[in-house]
């Protein structure tokens, strides 16, 4: 009875469009008054008990840096070095903006945010220069899935805090993947601009030139080494980097290029209230959902129930990973972890799969849910720039989804490619 309600609330209260985190807490609500399994003080205690989480500091302090990077001049000076390096190639633009959302991936630990701070430069660029607005857009928005998947990432803190899995081995195998997606979708870029005669500036940028736009943004790209050298060198946690990101953003912004003006800060901190919330309130809910189907058996039910099954594992794994991906197509990011990964991670384990592998799995197919509709978080802000509608968008980003897609499949099945670099820092 009480899984129904569960259920089945909540899928009435999404055909309704309530808001995810909403939904999330009026059926786990309605689910204990009627079954009173326990008391309904538990809703609140659950949330609190949930985002006092030390580890759970590290979101809005990323948050925070993220946005401090947005105004403090640091996207532009990436791009600038990008394109002293690559813009003379075919498709030129494409891949600067390919290399600057790597790099500003690497600094902000998000997708749509990624897609904000380099779109807003690059497709406007890219459509001056004759390359096609919806291309242009897809590029751009694919590219900016590289935020949930090159560390920092905000997602796969969460995937850790949830399934109590190492953040800093979460981060170090998100790279090799990171890197790997970034060629392939540099690749694919090319040869659509070679199809269509998207040329590059044409003109090499001299080494002297590249040495000034590298000395213009060496700051910026110490960033991620300052971070990521500083958790796996063992110098500070994961949420202490958060606050390292953010104090080294404000340094950046505020006295080295002094594009933050104190006129920005309530913009900024406004900004950073407002993404943060929507995050906090989404893990709160969802948790307290999570815990409800703990309480419900719903886990060991799924996980019994699958094993089970007079089939080879790789069908399993197969099965899950398209679960994944339908999944990302209708639901929030931060929410389908936090309800997905205590009912799957079990089932998984089972068959094999290590909860890193299984987290940067995870990971991935919500790539894929970024550049997919309903919700496609990318394709909202790349049309939003563009004034594309989100359709055409989607239609621009296809050859880029299929190729996520594909080597989704690839990774959930050679664990190697993405256990490499823990296994060798590991042991």
């Amino acid at each position: 009875m009480g899984t129904l309600i569960l259920f089945g609330s909540f899928i009435l209260l999404m055909i309704l469009s309530v808001p995810i985190a909403f939904a999330l807490g009026i059926a786990s609500i309605l689910t204990l008054f009627v079954t009173e399994r326990m008391p309904i003080e538990y809703i609140a205690q659950g949330m609190f008990s949930t985002v006092d989480s030390y580890a759970l500091m590290a979101v809005p302090l990323f948050v925070f840096a993220g946005i401090l990077m947005e105004h403090g001049g640091m996207s532009r000076r990436l791009i600038d070095f990008a394109k002293s390096f690559v813009g003379h190639f075919t498709g030129g633009l494409a891949g600067v903006a390919i290399v600057a959302c790597t790099i500003f991936a690497a600094l902000s630990g998000s997708g749509p945010a990624t897609v904000a701070a380099i779109g807003g430069i690059m497709i406007p660029a890219m459509v001056k220069e004759k390359y096609d607005t919806g291309f242009s857009s897809g590029v751009v928005a694919s590219a900016g899935t590289l935020g949930i998947i090159i560390p920092p990432s905000i997602p796969l803190i969460i995937y850790g805090i949830t399934t109590n899995t190492s953040i800093g081995d979460l981060f170090i195998a998100g790279v090799i993947p990171g890197i790997i997606i970034a060629a392939l979708l540099w690749t694919i870029s090319y040869f659509i601009s070679k199809k269509r005669n998207f040329v590059g500036s044409g003109e090499k940028a001299s080494w002297k030139k590249r040495w000034r736009y590298f000395n213009d943004a060496k700051w910026t790209l110490l960033m991620p080494v300052v971070v990521l050298g500083g958790i796996y060198g063992g110098v500070f946690t994961p949420t202490e980097a958060a606050g390292v990101a953010v104090g080294y953003s404000a340094l950046l912004g505020i006295f080295v290029y002094r594009e933050i003006k104190w006129v920005k800060v309530p913009d900024i901190f406004k900004q950073t209230i407002l993404i943060s919330g929507i995050i906090l309130i989404i893990v709160a809910t969802a948790s307290i959902y999570g815990r409800i189907l703990t309480v419900e058996k719903v886990p060991s039910s799924i996980a019994n129930y699958l094993i089970a099954l007079p089939v080879e594992s790789w069908v399993i794994i197969s099965l899950i990973v398209i679960l994944l991906i339908f999944i990302g197509m209708f639901m929030e990011t931060l929410a389908g972890i936090l309800l997905l990964a205590p009912i799957l991670l079990p089932v998984v384990t089972e068959l094999g799969m290590d909860p890193v592998h299984f987290g940067i799995v995870m990971i991935l197919a919500a790539e894929i849910g970024f550049l997919t509709p309903p919700v496609g978080d990318n394709l909202n802000v790349a049309s939003a720039i563009s004034g594309l509608s989100l359709e055409q968008v989607a239609k621009s980003t296809l050859p880029f989804t299929i190729t996520l897609i594909i080597i989704l499949f690839i990774f959930a099945f050679v664990p190697s490619i993405v256990m490499f670099l823990p296994n060798l820092l590991g042991g």
